[in-house]
């Protein structure tokens, strides 16, 4: 799971067309006053499920779903059309580009956030592949 995350994050990270926008893993420690006062992504993964491997060689073969959820934050003054127009144009393609299926996308309505005072448009994707034991590392392919 460690190994997928990480290798999202670094897609979204190296992702050129807006490269004004942050990315961070959910579970870090940057307090959201410390992160972009314009416009950042959490990625949060929210279940991974390893399905019967199979053999292949010295190792098995191990189909794998994985789901996260990805949250657009912004100023609260910014219109919702900007963030879906992000959320689709950018981080949807970045996903397709990942070394997995993407085979679901589920995205809410956005809402302000008046803790925060942000807009937050969030989705869930759920990706699948096959994970693949290696010597000396292991990698998620479709």
């Amino acid at each position: 799971m460690n190994e997928l995350l990480n290798m999202l994050l670094n897609l979204l990270k190296q992702q050129q067309d807006y490269p004004f926008f942050e990315v961070y893993p959910t579970f870090d420690a940057v307090p959201v006053s410390s992160k972009s006062h314009k416009l950042f992504v959490v990625l949060s993964p929210e279940c991974f499920q390893l399905h019967q491997a199979f053999p292949d060689g010295n190792s098995g073969i191990a189909p794998f779903t994985a789901t996260f959820r990805i949250s657009v934050l912004a100023p609260a003054v910014t219109p919702a059309e900007k963030l879906l127009e992000f959320f689709y144009s950018v981080l949807v393609p970045v996903l397709h580009s990942a070394n997995c299926f993407l085979s679901e996308t589920q995205a809410d309505a956005p809402k302000t956030d008046g803790r925060l005072q942000k807009l937050v448009y969030s989705g869930t994707f759920r990706l699948k592949g096959v994970y693949v034991p290696d010597n000396d590392s292991q990698e998620a392919t479709p």
